[in-house]
Order: C-alpha cells, then sequence, then structure tokens
C-alpha cells in the first residue's frame, strides 16, 4: 500500500511540475509576441517582411491574409537573424536581463533551438495531436488547442517545445497539403549537408508556405 501511495504521490507530483512548466512556457512565448508587436523597430520588420517575400516567393508589397501574417511572425521572432547577427528571440532575452528577470537558462535553451517542423498526424483527441516527425520517423504526442483543425494523414508545421514526454506546440498550426511541395524538401533535405534542425531553421518556411494556408484559429 506504501509503494501505491509513493506511485500517486509522484504522478500528481509530475503532473504538477508538468502544469507549472508548460504554463511558464506559454507567459514566455506570449511575451515574445507582445515584445514583437510593441518594441521591435517597425523599419526591421519592413526589412523582414521584404526577406521573407523572398524566400516564400509572394509579392513584398501584397497584404498578407492572417495566418500568412502568423506565419512571417514565427519565422520573424526566433529564425530571422538581424544585422548584429542574433534573432529578435536574442534580443528579446537580452531585454529581460537587463531588467533583472528570471530566465530558465534550459527553457531558454529549447526555445532558441526550436523550429518550424513538419509532422504527419496519426490521429488526434481532445486536447493532443499524435503524429510523427516527418524528418525522423519519431511518434510524439503534441498539446495543442488547434488540434481540431488536424484530420488524419495531414502534414502540418508547427513549433513546439518538449515538456516531460510530450511537446508543447508554441506557434500557430499550418496544414500543408501540397505533396510536391513536402516531396521537395525531402528532396532538398537529403542533398543539403546541414542537420535536420538547421535546415528547418533556414528553409521551414519554403515548404509550410501555401497560398490556402489552414490553421487553428
Amino acid at each position: 500500500m506504501a509503494t501505491m501511495n509513493n506511485i500517486i504521490h509522484f504522478q500528481e507530483l509530475r503532473k504538477e511540475k508538468e502544469h507549472q512548466l508548460s504554463s511558464f512556457i506559454c507567459q514566455h512565448a506570449a511575451s515574445l509576441h507582445n515584445y514583437v508587436a510593441r518594441d521591435v523597430n517597425i523599419r526591421e520588420k519592413v526589412k523582414a517582411k521584404h526577406i521573407f517575400s523572398e524566400k516564400v516567393g509572394c509579392i513584398p508589397t501584397a497584404i498578407f491574409s492572417k495566418m500568412e501574417e502568423q506565419l512571417f511572425l514565427d519565422w520573424f521572432a526566433y529564425d530571422y537573424v538581424t544585422i548584429r547577427g542574433t534573432t529578435i528571440y536574442q534580443t528579446f532575452v537580452e531585454q529581460l536581463s537587463k531588467k533583472g528577470h528570471p530566465l530558465d537558462r534550459i527553457v531558454h535553451a529549447l526555445f532558441m533551438a526550436s523550429a518550424l517542423e513538419p509532422f504527419k498526424v496519426i490521429k488526434c483527441d481532445e486536447h493532443h495531436i499524435h503524429a510523427k516527425k516527418l524528418l525522423t520517423g519519431e511518434t510524439c504526442t503534441i498539446k495543442s488547442e488547434a488540434n481540431k483543425y488536424a484530420a488524419q494523414e495531414d502534414i502540418i508545421f508547427l513549433r513546439s517545445i518538449p515538456v516531460f514526454d510530450q511537446l508543447l506546440c508554441i506557434s500557430e498550426l499550418y496544414v500543408q497539403r501540397n505533396t510536391k511541395s513536402i516531396a521537395s524538401m525531402l528532396q532538398h533535405l537529403e542533398k543539403s549537408s546541414d542537420s535536420w534542425r538547421t535546415f528547418l531553421k533556414k528553409f521551414a518556411i519554403n515548404y509550410s508556405w501555401t497560398s490556402e494556408l489552414l490553421s487553428g484559429k
């Protein structure tokens, strides 16, 4: 009986820690989005939009749809490199450090390493997407509130952070139904000397972009 009580206690403690870490990650991501919206120089955004448009092959002067704008902002926040040679996320963290804000070094490293990654959906339940990582073949469980928009066999792109034995989605969910684009991505990766993560940091937006972009919102 004592062993059973210990197991129950451990499970409850683990669940509490998971909830605390997930809340911290979500708050950190929300703070980054607020920083991008309010504090980043508008000229930097204009320059980034032109680079983004060249990468994905859209018209720089065109008004993005809601989802295209969200995809741009995700890339801008995490993967766009400024003239200083740093990302907007790194600048954001520097500002937090100057204010004496406590930052979990492990969480910071996970955000730094995050990439817009492709998954093949296996199934969805109320709060999770069960999927296979398209580039590594690993199966995983992704906690996401946008799961109702993903169907079995869909190829989806999203950015996530590992929390214990599952992934926590910190981006919108982008469905790519252009099979030629996915095939091209896999061929490009096969010829590339980059690791799959570096490859995605550089090229994910080229293959997640579609004129029929769908998402959970």
